[in-house]
């Protein structure tokens, strides 16, 4: 993939126009196009940068999430997740969320990647990783707002709800879509979504 002549935009000048520290703030940019067009206001949201988990057991299931999320006024099935701390390392991170949500623990993970859910406006960062081989090894002490039902569920049965709609977050459908790439054989062909 060749980009040698886009040219990124310049910021000509930021302004905080909300804050939340540590959570959420807004900018409001002043920016210079590439052809010379100049745009204000451009608006850029900070959130903290999070991690979002793919743990599979031995016997081929998902450790999943079913929960009400407020922001979008629904249930919906998610991977276990968080904040990570200021200056904490993604996977300790990683490691870290897994076992305080789930109780659930790996000695096998693998980075998928790092992705903005909206990159206009950037939202944060989050943070994939698969843990393979994943054990229970403590109740979970999760002390989040959410209240949520802890189920093991096929990766092929998973792939079939993303296109039911019963999974709503990106960062979830973005991990599960990137197991179904690093498992495919625990996928089959009529999976489809």
């Amino acid at each position: 993939m060749s980009g040698e002549s886009l040219k990124p935009w310049r910021i000509l000048k930021s302004d905080t126009v909300y804050a939340c520290p540590p959570y959420l703030s807004v900018e409001s940019q002043r920016v210079a196009l590439p052809d010379g067009r100049e745009i204000e206001p451009y608006f850029r949201i900070n959130l903290r940068s999070w991690v979002v988990m793919i743990a599979v057991t031995e016997d081929r299931n998902v450790v999943i999430g079913r929960q009400y999320r407020h922001g979008y006024e629904r249930i919906s099935l998610m991977l276990p997740g968080g904040l990570l701390e200021p200056g904490e390392d993604y996977l300790v991170a990683a490691k870290r969320e897994l076992l305080e949500e789930t109780g659930y623990a790996s000695d096998e993970w693998e980075d998928l990647g790092r992705y903005v859910p909206n990159s206009s406006y950037r939202c944060g960062e989050a943070h994939l990783f698969l843990a393979k081989s994943a054990k229970k090894v403590a109740e979970p002490e999760s002390d989040d707002l959410e209240e949520t039902e802890w189920l093991l569920l096929p990766l092929d049965q998973l792939v079939k709800d993303l296109g039911n709609g019963d999974v709503i977050s990106m960062s979830t459908v973005a991990a599960l879509c990137m197991a179904a790439l690093r498992l495919p054989k625990w996928v089959s062909s009529n999976a489809k979504v």
